[in-house]
């Protein structure tokens, strides 16, 4: 495992990035992840299908990556910075309490929404099968009204679009958030993450985000969709 890691590392280009952003705890983790680390998040790996997408470009990716590694970083920067706070000047209006909790909702919103926007890229588009598509045609209509409240989600929202299913509904919803820290809907679980910040399309599309949501869609790998669908808490 160790030695296949460090060969994907070398063979891409995310080798000197990863090796540039990622601290030596968090490489450590990332070749040996069985060992203890004063570490609450590790980065992830891209996958190398990731970087040869039609209509998403390398560089993207790469850059994109960058921001998500800032992500974990900052997380486990804000949670060291915890264990030692001063929880007696703890006030609502300002307290280094309050800005080291609220700031960590969004480092961590950024960690979690990148892993599940990066994982389900690099496929081949499509639609999905199964038990998915039962239920995306049951709450919406059809996959085609689906996908249309999807990608209009996309243009109208300034951070994030989650198909989400929400547990207390027993329904799918795309759910739109401004920011990192935007969701969640509580009890709701996203199975798709959409970014639509600008740095996910800006280079290769400038300001044509319709043009990018129709390349995230092209790229979408419903195999993994179908995995965390798979695990959600519905009756069969």
């Amino acid at each position: 495992m160790k030695n296949s890691r460090r060969a994907f590392l070398k063979a891409t280009s995310l080798g000197a990035l990863a090796s540039g952003l990622l601290d030596a705890d968090l490489m450590a983790a990332a070749e040996n992840p069985g060992q203890s680390i004063p570490k609450v998040y590790v980065a992830k790996l891209l996958k190398s299908s990731t970087l040869s997408m039609e209509g998403i470009s390398k560089r993207t990716m790469e850059e994109h990556y960058k921001l998500y590694v800032g992500y974990v970083n900052k997380s486990n920067e804000i949670h060291e910075a915890l264990r030692n706070v001063d929880l007696s000047k703890a006030n609502q209006i300002y307290s280094p309490l309050r800005v080291l909790k609220v700031e960590l909702s969004f480092a961590v919103g950024g960690v979690k929404n990148h892993e599940i926007y990066f994982d389900h890229l690099g496929g081949k588009g499509g639609r999905p099968g199964g038990k998915l598509l039962e239920y995306i045609v049951r709450d919406f209509g059809s996959y085609e009204a689906w996908e249309r409240d999807f990608k209009a989600t996309g243009l109208a929202a300034r951070g994030w679009v989650w198909l989400a299913y929400d547990a207390d509904r027993g329904s799918f919803f795309n759910y739109l958030g401004d920011a990192q820290n935007a969701y969640p809907i509580w009890n709701a679980v996203p199975i798709v993450a959409l970014d639509t910040y600008e740095h996910a399309y800006y280079l290769d599309y400038a300001t044509d985000r319709k043009s990018y949501i129709e390349a995230f869609m092209r790229n979408l790998d419903w195999s993994v969709v179908e995995g965390r669908f798979a695990g959600l808490p519905i009756s069969r």
